[in-house]
């Protein structure tokens, strides 16, 4: 029998279909609800692919720095889980004030780059570094390569040897660190470019094997490499830096002048613990956007970078990252405490309990989830001025044949801790992973991306 067979639902799981979709339609009912589909193309990475500056680095989980407008965040602004930066750069492109906080050190870094601006000078010598670039010998020394396990599958060897030539000739610039840095964020942004491998959801995947139904398969090993790389893969990985790199000089060049960049504060860690030392009412408004619950561990899909940047140097140090993230993933801290949220107790009392998630902790995780909302949630209200207001872009998640409301309990517990009103901005639908769609039949338009609103 093949593995995509599909098997119409039980009765069983035809009383928890209705059931969970009675929970979430009364849910929504208390909750004013509205659309504002013109924020879809503002909630994620795409809308800064092609910005100056915002280009420098991939980050998919960032969102458009338009929102600024969009939402009226007004002069100073707080981002509690700002990524690489987005609405900093964008507070600093518009002459205003900003805060950023954020646990991931690659986040942080990149985006204290991105707010650094380098002399004309220093822009100049990083253009004449590049050009250096493609004149580097074979027999330049190499960095050392980081320890991580799977390290030497990452990139040809060939374009291996070459990146750690490259990032040798950038050590040569630590005694000017706001160089240095520049010059490494150019050659952590093209590592995915030059590499072996690619992110893909919950982790990456290697270039050698191509989807087929039901499974991965091998390419035709020396085919692909030729079709990706073409037949100098020393010189596709030197031109692609020089390339990227030439393009943030001109960003730089053309962006960094005669805007307030040293009026944005970032901080790295996370926003729990660094939330309470921000003065009370000290900002204008509060957007973030939190990893969503759904298990995605985004220092798994971010490890090369992490580890070839030399931001972790060691297993252990990944796990006390892990440990210390918003409990959005399993390998987060589940231990600690939680409060009660009898809403989601129902949800999870609707859940298959048979489910791989249930079996996996899912339970916890989304206990973990709520209570970190709440208090960052607590902390925004209190570091806002009055009258201020505290945005949050979520989406909702789906586990054991049960949606989980993100957006509409985002909005409850923003009430439970002191916010007199919510607005749950609905702004586009996610699709449902094909292994939960016949247990969702009936529910998917719960299935949604939203913005929500607190004052």
């Amino acid at each position: 029998m093949s593995s995509s067979t599909i098997f119409p639902p039980s009765n069983l799981a035809i009383e928890r279909q209705g059931t969970s979709r009675a929970l979430l339609e009364r849910i929504d009912r208390e909750e004013q609800i509205t659309h504002w589909p013109e924020l879809s193309p503002l909630v994620h990475w795409r809308g800064n692919k092609d910005l100056p500056i915002h280009r420098w680095y991939k980050y998919r989980e960032g969102y458009s720095p338009a929102l600024i407008d969009a939402l009226q965040l007004g002069k100073k602004i707080l981002d509690p889980f700002s990524g690489s930066g987005s609405i900093m750069v964008g507070a600093a492109e518009l002459g205003l004030e900003s805060t950023g906080i954020d646990v991931n050190p690659l986040a942080t870094f990149i985006t204290r780059v991105k707010l650094t601006p380098l002399t004309k000078g220093q822009l100049r010598e990083a253009e004449s570094f590049a050009d250096q670039m493609m004149d580097l010998g074979p027999g330049t020394p190499t960095w050392a390569m980081p320890e991580l396990s799977i390290a030497a599958n990452l990139f040809e060897p060939t374009i291996l040897t070459a990146m750690l030539q490259i990032r040798s000739r950038i050590s040569a610039y630590e005694a000017d660190p706001e160089l240095h840095d520049f010059l490494l964020l150019a050659w952590i942004a093209v590592l995915e470019t030059v590499g072996s491998y690619f992110k893909e959801g919950n982790g990456i995947k290697y270039r050698k094997k191509k989807r087929a139904r039901n499974e991965y398969k091998d390419h035709v090993d020396g085919e692909w490499q030729l079709k990706r790389f073409g037949r100098d893969q020393r010189g596709f990985a030197l031109t692609e830096f020089v390339k990227h790199l030439k393009t943030m000089v001109r960003d730089g060049h053309h962006v960094w002048t005669g805007r307030p960049w040293k009026r944005q504060e970032v901080h790295t860690g996370s926003a729990i613990r660094v939330m309470p030392s921000l003065p009370d009412g000290a900002f204008d408004s509060v957007v973030f956007s939190p990893p969503y619950a759904n298990r995605f561990d985004y220092f798994e899909s971010m490890k090369v970078e992490l580890w070839f940047g030399g931001f972790v140097n060691s297993y252990e140090e990944m796990g006390a990252l892990r440990k210390s993230s918003m409990r959005s993933h399993l390998g987060a801290d589940l231990a600690q405490a939680t409060t009660p949220l009898p809403i989601l107790d129902e949800l999870i009392d609707a859940m298959d309990t048979d489910s791989y998630a249930v079996r996996m902790r899912v339970p916890a995780l989304l206990r973990g989830y709520f209570e970190d909302i709440r208090h960052v949630l607590a902390e925004s209200r209190r570091v806002t001025r009055f009258g201020g207001r505290t945005y949050v872009v979520v989406g909702n998640s789906a586990y054991a044949g049960v949606i989980v409301p993100t957006d509409a309990l985002v909005a409850q517990v923003g009430r439970l801790v002191g916010f007199p009103n919510a607005k749950v901005h609905i702004v586009r639908s996610l699709t449902v992973a094909p292994q939960q769609r016949s247990r969702l039949a009936g529910s998917e338009q719960f299935m949604r991306e939203s913005v929500v609103e607190l004052w």
